[in-house]
């Protein structure tokens, strides 16, 4: 499980310096148009993604590790509001994020250890490997919303293929 959770994470890192090698192509006003999706732009679909690997890998799943992450940087940039940062400055967080997630593969003593995971309304009781999974999904599910706008916005983008890492 280790390598493929590791494999997975490398992917998220290349599939995220991608996008971001597209992203740094446009103006501040194309990030952030309101195209009509959920989080608005580009820029705020760019912004939950981190939002959520900031939270929840490098937060609550960190915490299972039994030598977890310092990752303070990260989770007071969380605190302070992603959304109000510079798209400058959210590369910075992706870049690291991407990092530590793919240390924190590594810190994980066993991925098949039931935690639950609540939210306001909702708990799950599940193994790491199944948080983790879904958490890297969630990645691939908003970069292909944010690949979506890009097409409708003619501008060339190509950031998955794992087979081409």
């Amino acid at each position: 499980m280790r390598e493929m959770l590791r494999l997975q994470a490398r992917y998220n890192q290349f599939a995220n310096n991608n996008m971001l090698a597209v992203l740094q192509t446009l103006s501040p006003s194309d990030l952030q148009k309101d195209v009509g999706v959920y989080y608005t732009s580009i820029s705020g679909t760019f912004a939950h993604i981190l939002e959520g690997d900031i939270a929840i890998l490098l937060g609550i799943i960190n915490s299972y590790a039994p030598n977890p992450l310092d990752v303070k940087y990260l989770q007071d940039a969380l605190a302070s509001g992603l959304q109000n940062k510079s798209f400058e400055s959210l590369i910075a967080l992706r870049q690291e994020a991407d990092r530590a997630i793919i240390e924190l593969v590594d810190r994980i003593a066993d991925f098949s250890e039931i935690k639950i995971l609540s939210f306001p309304g909702v708990s799950f009781e599940k193994p790491i490997a199944q948080y983790f999974l879904g958490m890297l999904n969630h990645g691939i599910h908003h970069r292909g919303q944010i690949a979506a706008i890009l097409d409708i916005m003619d501008v060339p983008n190509d950031f998955a293929g794992m087979l081409g890492m």
